[in-house]
């Protein structure tokens, strides 16, 4: 099978070099009049470079920290620490630290971290019980500490392709039973980012998991604009943002993107995927949880979530700060 043309990290130095002036003039450009590229109409493909508002491993933030908000970044001289831990489930027994500085996992049939805003948590109230219907008068799930506002980040080096849905970033969630029965704190969303082929151009998709169950996005499976071929590519970006944008108990809102950074240099993110969750979007279930038929998560939660499924995968770079709403635009 031919390989499809892909956007390679080469020209993606071309084309930040090519105009990088006008991206730092104007952060927010439309993706096809600065590269040329085939965009549907209505694309609202967004490219920001930003050379200042970086974070101590250099990369850039999208959005502005939450004054005393959760912050956390990865050390990487010694990955775990009292917030970050070996996901359940993990088949890696330890991590190796790789000539340039980054990680990688011993194993790679399923790695999976956790980062905990509480060092202590363990279950949200109620456990398996928890109401949605609670949730969202309280506005979190295990304590006041939740996160809600969130933007977490990844730079990922995939040698061989993963499995399944690719790379997963996750969260604000709760502790994930592995029995199957209907446990209510399992409720999440998921950010999902495909590096399943070296041939076939890369994808991404959100789901959400209410709860023991799957649901996708109705929007689908989106291919990233620009084409390009994730596994192998060399280092990429992830980030995922998580917004509340309504907390009213009749009409609760949640907004989701993805960025991307094809350069590896922590610089220039690229919108791939966004999406609003409402009631009236109809995502998810039925009521189950003492909450409404297709439940928004307009609540808090204490847990942030890396995984991925085989493949050869070096990462670093993993950062998570609690956020104000608002992009930053200068």
């Amino acid at each position: 099978m031919p390989r499809e043309p892909s956007f390679s990290r080469l020209d993606f130095l071309k084309m930040v070099g090519t105009a990088g002036t006008a991206f730092m003039l104007l952060p927010l450009v439309p993706f096809g009049k600065a590269v040329g590229t085939n965009v549907t109409p209505g694309s609202k493909t967004i490219i920001i470079k930003r050379l200042n508002k970086v974070g101590p491993d250099g990369v850039a933030f999208l959005y502005p920290t939450k004054q005393k908000g959760f912050v956390w970044y990865m050390n990487h001289d010694e990955p775990f620490d009292s917030h970050f831990e070996r996901g359940g489930g993990s088949t890696y027994d330890k991590l190796v630290k790789n000539d340039d500085d980054s990680w990688t996992a011993d194993d790679n049939r399923r790695v999976k971290f956790n980062l905990n805003v509480d060092p202590d948590y363990e279950d949200a109230i109620g456990g398996c019980n928890m109401s949605f219907k609670d949730s969202m008068a309280r506005g979190y799930t295990y304590d006041k500490s939740d996160l809600d506002n969130v933007e977490l980040t990844g730079f990922f080096n995939v040698h061989k392709p993963t499995e399944n849905d690719g790379i997963y970033l996750r969260g604000p969630c709760n502790h994930h039973d592995e029995a199957d029965h209907l446990c209510c704190e399992e409720f999440n969303y998921d950010c999902e980012t495909d590096c399943n082929s070296t041939m076939i151009r890369s994808k991404v998709k959100f789901t959400k998991q209410s709860p023991n169950k799957y649901h996708n996005d109705p929007a689908g499976v989106k291919a990233i604009v620009p084409r390009i071929i994730l596994a192998g590519h060399g280092w990429f970006g992830i980030k995922y943002i998580h917004i509340i944008l309504s907390r009213d108990m009749n009409n609760p809102k949640v907004k989701l993107e993805q960025w991307m950074n094809f350069s590896g240099d922590g610089k220039t993110w690229i919108k791939v995927n966004e999406v609003i969750d409402t009631r009236s979007y109809k995502w998810g279930p039925k009521a189950i949880c003492e909450g409404e038929d297709y439940e928004v998560g307009a609540w808090g939660a204490p847990r942030m979530v890396y995984k991925w499924y085989r493949g050869d995968v070096d990462f670093k770079w993993f950062s998570c700060r609690q956020i104000e709403p608002t992009l930053i635009r200068t």
